[in-house]
């Protein structure tokens, strides 16, 4: 059980960094987790002996900082320590040394992990980092975006065929190992993967772009795909290059959500704060097994708990339009659910007209507006277009909607196409 005087409102569900802090205000221990309530609550338990035990009986308070993602965690966490160097970050450890990431310098660098005694051979290092397997599986992940050799390059003597890693099957290795990569290639993509990590993710992503873009106007669209692979990756991992912002400032992340409430608000010219946002995906194969979304964003965060899905009941062709007016009037036929400040449907000015159509037959005032994914404009029911910003943090927020209103829409069909699929007897 958690004491009463650890504030419990500190303690999200969320990934994050916690800091115990004694009766001083002293810093003793900085970790991270996935859930920040459960991994602060183990430290209460009744089964913690030896050096947690001693850690658990001089904690006064503590302090959080949510984040996005594990693997954003795992980089705030290491800045914190190297930053207060908290005694119990080194006493809990059973006298090991911290894992680093670092460079090698070499003509063709590789990637890997080091103690600090090691760190003088390194062209390169971040950390340290308190879990090994937690690196190790960060690392692994950041390969298949940002792959690199783990063997010398050779060069082939006359007439002999050089054959790749095992790694460049797996697309985890370049080919330098066989002289498939020049060194230029080769190093521009460890420099990639050192902006990655030093949080350079916006200038990364504007060079990314500006490359695929070239290779499309030269009609090399192989190449560009490739480019654009890697962008997609470097927007998945992501969240690891705003470290910065959160050391400065431990509330960024629901700043940063109000800020683009805020300025949704503006963009949209909308009459109040959309504090309760909807999206709205429609999934289905030639008109079967169609099947309906709805997401909520509540005060610019998931909210899961007000999920809902519907099993459409328009058969035949392929009806978009007709499928989310059908959507729309079920979905405000339910008194008991919050109204929302604002609707997103996946699509245009159809969609959208239908939509709103819908709402003001069942006399409500909601603002609608269709997303479309080819030129992310948002298109309301009767104006023009409206063009937002790609960088502005207002279409980042319709996306994440949008986006998690298709996953939940799509996961929503192929349970039911599943299902059907099963041959009865």
């Amino acid at each position: 059980m958690i004491p009463k005087y650890i504030d419990k409102s500190k303690l999200s569900q969320r990934p994050g960094v916690y800091q115990f802090k004694d009766s001083l205000g002293n810093i003793l221990y900085v970790g991270k987790a996935i859930n920040l309530y459960h991994r602060v609550a183990s430290y209460f338990s009744k089964d913690v002996i030896g050096r947690t035990a001693e850690l658990v009986s001089r904690i006064a308070g503590i302090e959080t900082i949510i984040v996005e993602s594990e693997l954003e965690a795992l980089i705030l966490e290491a800045n914190l320590i190297k930053k207060f160097l908290p005694p119990f970050n080194i006493r809990l450890i059973d006298d090991k040394d911290y894992l680093y990431i670092g460079l090698t310098k070499e003509d063709f660098p590789k990637v890997k992990t080091y103690r600090k005694q090691d760190l003088k051979v390194v062209k390169k290092f971040w950390g340290p980092f308190p879990s090994s397997r937690t690196v190790r599986d960060t690392l692994k992940q950041l390969r298949r975006v940002f792959p690199w050799c783990s063997n010398p390059p050779r060069s082939a003597s006359q007439g002999e065929t050089l054959r790749v890693c095992f790694y460049h099957h797996l697309d985890l290795c370049p080919g330098a190992c066989a002289g498939q990569i020049s060194k230029e290639d080769y190093n521009k993509i460890l420099r990639r993967f050192s902006n990655f990590l030093d949080g350079k993710k916006d200038e990364l992503i504007e060079e990314l772009t500006s490359e695929m873009q070239g290779y499309a106007q030269k009609q090399q669209f192989e190449r560009a795909q490739v480019v654009k692979r890697v962008i997609e990756g470097v927007l998945y991992l992501t969240q690891t290059q705003r470290v910065k912002n959160y050391l400065e400032n431990p509330n960024f992340l629901e700043d940063e959500k109000r800020l683009a409430l805020l300025q949704l608000q503006k963009d949209l010219k909308l009459a109040k704060l959309p504090e309760r946002i909807e999206g709205y995906d429609i999934s289905n194969i030639q008109g079967e097994d169609a099947t309906g979304s709805m997401v909520v964003l509540t005060n610019g965060e998931i909210d899961k708990s007000q999920y809902r899905k519907f099993k459409i009941h328009i058969a035949g062709k392929p009806n978009d339009v007709g499928m989310h007016k059908e959507m729309m009037n079920r979905r405000l036929k339910h008194p008991e659910w919050p109204l929302p400040d604002l609707i997103i449907v996946d699509g245009g000015c159809g969609q959208a007209r239908a939509v709103k159509f819908e709402i003001l037959n069942l006399k409500f005032e909601i603002p609608v507006f269709g997303l479309a994914k080819n030129r992310e404009w948002l298109y309301p029911p009767e104006r023009e277009a409206v063009k937002l910003p790609r960088r502005s943090l207002s279409l980042k927020l319709l996306q994440k909607l949008r986006d998690e209103s298709h996953r939940f829409a799509i996961n929503y069909h192929r349970k039911l196409r599943d299902r059907t699929m099963i041959p009865e007897y």
